[in-house]
């Protein structure tokens, strides 16, 4: 497919796809068409290592903002949203949010075309991933698997290292780092069993979390989790279905202006009043969002 040139173009790619009824379509933007379908936590060997502590850390110095999460998944979730590192995978219900992500800066270096350089700097294309899973595989807030892949956050990098998901299901929940992942379940579920399905843990599942976080409503956000894969690749993956649509670099910012005009912006993605304030200060730069700020304030 050629790369989507202006907003036109994006939303004729979108109504131009088929519905599934027993399918859910979920979207992501990455500034980069170079970026990978990674967590955060995984993209580095010190965060990867040190999951279970950065968890620990920051429940310990900010106590008061964990207080209602019940779960290490709302854990995560809260994480997340303070740009911690996670095992959990950000998209949208809505393409428009995963259009605006895409069409952030990201520069690149490439061969210059102006013989005095050797390379020049551009704004790298960009790229809304479509994930497609089928309704059957997403799963709540609530769900004991969902549990099980959360809270290999708590469990120490050399223990995570040890589980074998190959060994018949009596010795795995028998196997020390199961045994110490089941205590961190039943922290949050007293009654669940030491039942693990070894394969669950390898499994990257769609989560539906709360929808208590500001954050998440106004981007219509879900999440990914994942177990022990530490990438999503092409080629239908743990039954997820991937589908890419390039951003021409040079017009993401015609792009987020028109996005502007049907209300995706910083201000209403980011309902933070630090990001509003941003975003208000940065409109007053160009005239006719200034005009419109100061016609609504008379």
């Amino acid at each position: 497919m050629n790369p989507i040139m202006s907003l036109s173009d994006f939303i004729a790619a979108i109504l131009g796809r088929g519905v599934e009824p027993t399918r859910l379509s979920t979207f992501r933007g990455h500034a980069n068409e170079i970026y990978t379908l990674s967590p955060s936590i995984f993209r580095r060997p010190i965060t990867r290592e040190s999951e279970h502590l950065l968890l620990r850390e920051l429940v310990s110095a900010h106590p008061e903002d964990f207080v209602a999460d019940a779960s290490a998944l709302e854990m995560l979730v809260r994480m997340q949203h303070y740009s911690l590192p996670t095992r959990l995978l950000d998209v949208s219900m809505n393409p428009l949010v995963a259009l605006y992500f895409a069409c952030e800066s990201a520069k690149k270096r490439v061969t210059s075309t102006d013989p005095r350089y050797k390379t020049q700097t551009v704004e790298a294309d960009g790229q809304v991933i479509i994930l497609t899973v089928d309704r059957n595989r997403i799963r709540y807030f609530d769900s004991d698997k969902v549990s099980c892949i959360a809270n290999l956050a708590r469990l120490r990098h050399d223990l995570k290292d040890k589980i074998d998901t190959f060994m018949p299901q009596d010795d795995f929940n028998a196997d020390l780092p199961i045994k110490r992942l089941l205590h961190f379940v039943r922290q949050e579920k007293a009654a669940f069993e030491p039942e693990i399905i070894p394969a669950d843990l390898n499994d990257i599942v769609l989560v539906k979390p709360k929808q208590s976080n500001k954050r998440i409503l106004a981007q219509a956000g879900a999440f990914f989790a994942f177990g022990l894969l530490q990438e999503l690749i092409d080629g239908n993956r743990a039954g997820i279905a991937i589908e890419r649509l390039t951003i021409q670099g040079d017009k993401k910012g015609d792009i987020l202006k028109d996005l502007d005009k049907l209300g995706i912006n910083e201000k209403t993605l980011f309902p933070e009043i630090d990001r509003a304030a941003r975003y208000l200060t940065e409109s007053l730069s160009t005239g006719v969002a200034a005009s419109r700020i100061i016609s609504a304030a008379t």
